[in-house]
Order: structure tokens, then sequence, then C-alpha cells
């Protein structure tokens, strides 16, 4: 889901706005801002033609939204506005139907917002996604207090979370490039490129265990919300591990399913972990 606000917006800048929001929150839970949009992604096919998405209104003040359709193709860390001739390949719209197209939310109100496939569509065979998008009207909010009058400036609110269309086929996924790095506090984090090989998405979570000599295997890390998007080359993920060093054992790398891929695992990975060298 992305959310981003922003002040008198046109489509091309939405579009980018949008982008950046959606590689920021990639790996977040529904928006706390002054709307909401849960859940995270919906999946739709020919036996389960229709999803519910819930917009709610945390804030103290009336919300008057709009809802409509982005493309946005995957990048290695979250999307960017996709060009004419990849939406052609991409783009489940055409084959969506959204309703309702307006809404108005009380504070503290929600609002169901329904996505179908059309009566009589036929959707091309593989997958293809779009990204519903939530966008509130301006509302005057203050961004300081400078003065008695304060500064004040006109905000809207956009957000957006993808529907995947599918019809036929299967997911599947291999992890590459898997590194050990630092981060700012010198505490270790693991880095990997998840790489999509079949005609559909993956989805699901990282998981990192280590076994020492002669122990027990011990849960280091879990990266939920992991997809492999076909429109992507590869896909990073990064987890930290909150260790300084480990001592000699085996890392294991594991991509599994989540959602409708739960049990399913796509690809695992060992290494072995030699002793930390003494100075």
């Amino acid at each position: 889901m992305a959310i981003v606000k922003t002040s008198g917006f046109g489509r091309s800048w939405r579009a980018r706005a949008l982008a950046l929001g959606a590689a920021a929150l990639a790996s977040h839970g529904a928006a706390t801002a002054d709307m909401g949009l849960s859940p995270l992604r919906q999946v739709l096919d020919l036996e389960h033609s229709r999803a519910e998405f819930t917009v709610s209104n945390p804030s103290d003040r009336i919300v008057e939204g709009r809802v409509s359709w982005v493309d946005l193709a995957a990048t290695e860390t979250g999307y960017e506005p996709a060009e004419p001739a990849l939406r052609a390949d991409l783009s489940a719209a055409p084959y969506l139907v959204v309703s309702p197209a307006h809404f108005r939310l009380k504070p503290g109100g929600r609002r169901t917002i329904t996505v179908e496939i059309k009566t009589g569509a036929k959707p091309p065979k593989g997958e293809r996604r779009s990204h519903l998008l939530i966008e509130t009207e301006a509302s005057r909010t203050a961004l300081r207090k400078a003065s008695d009058t304060g500064l004040q400036v006109d905000v809207r609110l956009g957000m957006s979370a993808p529907v995947i269309l599918r019809n036929g086929g299967k997911a599947a996924a291999k992890i590459t490039d898997v590194k050990l790095l630092r981060d700012d506090d010198g505490l270790l984090m693991l880095q990997t490129m998840i790489e999509s090989q079949g005609v559909w998405s993956s989805y699901g979570r990282m998981v990192v265990t280590y076994t020492p000599e002669g122990g027990e295997k011990e849960l280091l890390g879990i990266r939920e919300n992991v997809a492999g998007f076909t429109d992507a080359d590869q896909r990073k993920a990064t987890i930290p591990l909150g260790f300084v060093s480990l001592a000699a054992g085996e890392l294991v790398v594991r991509y599994e399913g989540a959602a409708e891929f739960e049990g399913v695992v796509f690809d695992s990975r060992a290494f072995d972990i030699s002793p930390p060298q003494e100075d």
C-alpha cells in the first residue's frame, strides 16, 4: 500500500508521488495518518471474482474521497509509474469494476470499497496488476505555527494497494545474491534478491535461521510482505539479524509463501558460517 501527502498535484506528479510512497511503505500495514486502507493487497481470479477493501477515517474531520486506478511498475525496491508499453501487458484495470467511485466519511467512519471482475470479461492467461487508488479532497491543514495566524497548506492524501488478477499459471521464485552486511550500528543484516520465475508473482516472507555447531536451531529474523513481481527482474529484501557476529554454524534463508501461498516454500539456501577471525 502507498500513502503520500501532496498539494495541488497533476497526473504525472501524482503517479511519481504514489510510487515513492509505495516503495517507502511496501513492508508496512494499513495507513494510520488521515485515512486508512486495508488489506495490503487483493487477488482475484475467475473463481474468486470479488474482493473488498476498507477505507477508514481516524481523523477528527470529514473526509471526501474518490476511487480510481493507477498502474505502477515494480522495481528492485518499490514501484514507479508504468510506461505505456508496459501498461498494455500489465494493467488489470480494463477487466475490473470498482464501487463506489466516491465516498464521504465522518470522523471515525469506515467504508467498504468493492472490486469485481467485469461481467463477461475474459482476462488473458497469466497475471495482471493495477493499484486501487484512493484520493481525498484537499483540506486546509496547519503546517507550523509561526505567528498568531500560523501557516496553512491545502493537502491531499493518496493511497494505493495492488489488485492482482490471475487466469491460469503458477508462481515460482528463486533466492539470489545473498549477502551479510552491517547496519549503521555495526549489527549484521542479511540482504537478498528475489527473482520471479513463474507467470504469477510470488508473495510471502523471508525467514532466516541459524544453527551453531553442536547447538539447536534458532530464529534470527523474519521479513513479511515480500513479493517477487513478474515485471521486475529482481526484488530486494533486507532482514536485520541484530548480532555483531555469529559463531561457526549453518545459516539458512527460506522464502516461504503467505496468504494464498501459505505452506509453500519457494526457495531455500544454506550457508556455512566460519568461526570469527581473531585480531
